[in-house]
């Protein structure tokens, strides 16, 4: 498996299509547009160009399927949580696109885990990072680990 974050993913204009649509619905699905949302898909629509998405079916690319998962989490935590029907919504998407449910939620952790990292041997505000870590729902063992590291 690759480490999205740091490696470069060949997106075509279609799979960027499908993945801004994904992100829009995801975006809409509590209701409540959130600023930080519209900013992300905004920011990530400003490269896609113009054009339809055909069947709207990425195909079997892995690494494809990944970043189409972690964008829709991305998106859907820009607001500081995974509401529930946030994380329905991704789950159809992600159902319509042939993907395992359980790799979807191996892809939450891995992203949530991912915005933490940032946090990596920072001791100044320790107490928020354990905070932000159990506001995620990440296991126990992770959030003591963190507060462990201080």
């Amino acid at each position: 498996m690759i480490d999205w974050f740091e490696s470069s993913v060949p997106i075509d204009g279609v799979a960027a299509r499908i993945i801004a649509q994904g992100m829009r619905v995801v975006a809409s699905a509590d209701g409540h547009l959130h600023p930080r949302e519209l900013a992300l898909i905004a920011s990530f629509e400003a490269d896609v160009p113009e054009g339809d998405i055909g069947d709207g079916i990425l195909g079997d690319n892995a690494e494809l399927r990944q970043v189409y998962i972690r964008s829709l989490v991305m998106l859907a935590l820009a607001d500081g949580r995974i509401s529930e029907v946030e994380r329905q919504a991704i789950a159809e998407l992600c159902v319509r696109q042939g993907i395992d449910p359980l790799e979807v939620d191996v892809e939450i952790v891995a992203v949530k885990r991912r915005f933490l990292s940032v946090f990596r041997g920072v001791s100044v505000f320790r107490d928020s990072v354990v905070r932000v870590a159990r506001e995620l729902g990440l296991p126990e063992d992770e959030v003591a680990a963190l507060d462990g590291d201080a």
